[in-house]
């Protein structure tokens, strides 16, 4: 990818504001607004003149469509996160928004991007998306993909999904056959931009940008990816990032990409959850792989284990020793191409395989019902970590 310019590029002005607020919202008093947003999981906002949450969504939707597309998928009022979040987002103000996994976060970024894009001119030729939305793996992307087209359909926009660990050729096609939206994941992204000399996509006409799960996708390593992703499109753009947790230093390369932006934090700062029994055992490095075999002579009957280590090479010759032990179990790390990853998530989901050393990038997001023990093998580096791994 070549530096932009953007000093040199004339870009077509565009809307960002779409917000009117009703009366109802209108008429109350900060106190009121005050006790709503503590009645909302308890909503903290930092940044001049925030736009106050809403209670309905009429409130902020105008798009019969998209209201009934809402009540027929039973969504019946919004969350915490998209009360606030979609006021401030259709108001065109960039956004940081702490919310847990499970939050509603996808919609509260989601139902702004339709106002968005259809304010605009239809593409043409070999214009690029408007809307670029990038995740850390490929089964966000295609998790977010798939929400976005179920609205999308209404307004015959085009969503395209692009992530790596799968063949680059079909994408490419849909790509030239054009999309309002691209959800991606920052790596194969670049590499869509270099292909064929620049000519598969662009980001010309890019004027909204979501980074999910942005913690996540720093703690991978795609800091420089997504920088130069963002440095390539206009400086004028709306930028919207999401994130479970907030470590500062990640907060600080935020506000570098941001402007202006409004921080909505729903629920305090990360914590792990209340009904998590959590046990410290402090041990020496020749003591800990027999304390492990016997928390798994404990725990393993009864349920699915995860044992997190802190590197690949550590995960592959822990899993070694354990299966040397008759101890059946399985690796996640990012070294492990991406069929074989999905293939142990699913065993191990099942329960057909109830044992899995894992890194915690590989793990991030992993649900499982019967999870009866966890083992930070390896301590994580920060605490938000830790938070990812217990839960």
């Amino acid at each position: 990818m070549i530096t932009t310019n953007h000093e040199k590029i004339y870009y077509r002005p565009f809307r960002k504001n779409f917000y009117t607020v009703v009366p109802e919202i209108a008429h109350m008093t900060e106190l009121e607004v005050a006790a709503y947003r503590e009645e909302l999981d308890g909503i903290k906002v930092t940044g001049k003149r925030c736009p106050r949450p809403i209670k309905a969504w009429s409130q902020c939707i105008t798009s019969d469509k998209i209201l009934q597309c809402l009540k027929k998928s039973n969504y019946e009022r919004p969350t915490p996160i998209q009360a606030q979040a979609l006021s401030i987002i259709l108001s065109g103000r960039d956004m940081i928004g702490i919310a847990k996994t499970g939050s509603g976060k996808t919609l509260a970024f989601l139902l702004p991007l339709f106002r968005h894009i259809k304010d605009q001119p239809p593409l043409e030729g070999d214009d690029g998306p408007i809307a670029i939305i990038m995740t850390p793996t490929r089964e966000l992307a295609l998790q977010t993909t798939k929400e976005c087209k179920k609205f999308a359909k209404l307004f015959d926009i085009r969503c395209v999904a692009v992530y790596g660990g799968t063949g680059i050729s079909e994408q490419i096609a849909e790509l030239k056959r054009g999309a309002e939206i691209i959800v991606c994941t920052p790596g194969r992204m670049i590499d869509m931009l270099a292909a064929n000399g620049g000519k598969v996509t662009n980001v010309r006409r890019v004027t909204y940008v979501v980074v999910d799960e942005a913690d996540r996708m720093f703690d991978m390593g795609f800091e420089p990816q997504v920088m130069k992703i963002l440095d390539s499109i206009r400086p004028d753009r709306q930028t919207v990032m999401f994130s479970a947790t907030f470590p500062k230093q990640m907060e600080a390369l935020a506000r570098k990409t941001l402007h202006k932006p409004i921080e909505v934090m729903i629920g305090g700062r990360s914590s792990v959850c209340e009904d998590v029994e959590q046990n410290v055992v402090i041990l020496d490095d020749d003591q800990k792989y027999l304390k492990l075999l016997e928390l798994l002579g404990i725990y393993q009957p009864q349920g699915s284990v995860i044992v997190f280590v802190d590197k690949q090479e550590h995960c592959d010759e822990l899993m070694k020793n354990l299966l040397r032990n008759s101890y059946p179990c399985m690796s996640l790390h990012g070294g492990i191409d991406q069929y074989d990853r999905d293939s142990t998530m699913v065993d191990f989901k099942r329960g057909d395989m109830p044992l899995m050393i894992a890194t915690s990038v590989a793990a991030r997001g992993l649900d499982v019902k019967d999870l009866i023990l966890v083992v930070n093998y390896d301590c994580p580096n920060h605490y938000e970590d830790y938070v990812h791994r217990c839960g």
